[in-house]
């Protein structure tokens, strides 16, 4: 199953358009931004954060197609294809994983959750953007239980 993990590598005190970096796990293979510094690929984490998670929205809304999410203030990029009720997650030409779109879900809410629950004790100033990551969440999280998607928790 896939995952997405969200850290913060920001110094000094955390806000809410603190740098961090992303990495992407599937079965098939792993992408990070950690060490790609030349351009440096960190990105903004929280708005970030709130972007994976309206793209997959946007995507499954449609129940086929593509989408594709790019970092804010990075050149990043993760594509998703979308067919007969699977996600391709992709890097450039790598396939990292392919995931029934129910555990998708899941695990894009889980990697937004994971890092906001971390901003709520770090995040000290400019807490707008903390806080918009929050009602995308919970927007997030009101539509997928209209799809009656279980969650499956992406560490099980």
């Amino acid at each position: 199953m896939v995952e997405f993990i969200f850290t913060v590598r920001d110094d000094p005190s955390e806000d809410g358009y603190s740098l961090g970096d992303l990495e992407v796990l599937g079965n098939s293979g792993s992408v990070t931004t950690r060490g790609l510094e030349h351009p440096d690929q960190r990105m903004m984490v929280y708005p970030s954060a709130a972007a994976l998670l309206s793209e997959a929205r946007l995507m499954a809304s449609h129940g086929k197609g593509n989408g594709r999410f790019e970092g804010f203030g990075s050149m990043f990029v993760v594509e998703f294809s979308l067919q007969k009720d699977r996600v391709a997650t992709r890097h450039g030409k790598m396939v990292i994983d392919s995931t029934p779109l129910s555990e998708f879900l899941c695990a894009i809410y889980d990697g937004a959750k994971s890092l906001h629950d971390h901003g709520v004790s770090a995040v000290e100033e400019n807490r707008k953007v903390l806080n918009m990551l929050e009602k995308e969440m919970d927007s997030f999280e009101v539509w997928r239980t209209s799809l009656d998607v279980k969650h499956v928790k992406s560490n099980d």
